[in-house]
C-alpha cells in the first residue's frame, strides 16, 4: 500500500533540519576559536565565536605605569576586533542555514 503524500510534510521536514542545524550552530560557534592581536602582537587574545574572551595574553614591554591610557586602547582594539570576527563568522554560519529554508513568504529565521 502506497502512502499518500501530504500537502507541506517536505516542508516541515526542511523547517526541522533548518532548526536543527540552528541549535547546533549555537554549540559549534562556543567551541570556535578566533585569535586577534593588538599592538603588533604585544596583545593576544583568543575568543569563541559567540564574541566570549577566553583568553588574553598581555606583553611586559607594553604595561607602562606612565602610560596606561595606551595599554587601554589596545585591550579596547583586540576585544572590538574578536567582537567583530566572531560576528563575522556568525553570519557566514547563520547564512548558510538560511540557504537551506524553504521559501515561505514573510519568514524569516530568529537570528
Amino acid at each position: 500500500m502506497k502512502i499518500p503524500k501530504i500537502p507541506g510534510m517536505n516542508m516541515m521536514k526542511q523547517l526541522q533540519d533548518v532548526m536543527d542545524r540552528a541549535q547546533a550552530l549555537e554549540a559549534e560557534l562556543a567551541n570556535d576559536r578566533l585569535d586577534v592581536t593588538a599592538g603588533g602582537g604585544a596583545i593576544k587574545a583568543t575568543f569563541s565565536g559567540t564574541a566570549e574572551l577566553v583568553d588574553i595574553k598581555i606583553s611586559k614591554d607594553v604595561v607602562d605605569p606612565e602610560d596606561i591610557e595606551m595599554l587601554e586602547d589596545l585591550i579596547k582594539s583586540v576585544v572590538r576586533e574578536g567582537n567583530e570576527k566572531a560576528l563575522e563568522l556568525r553570519q557566514k554560519k547563520t547564512a548558510e542555514i538560511q540557504s537551506l529554508m524553504p521559501n515561505i513568504p514573510g519568514m524569516k529565521m530568529p537570528f
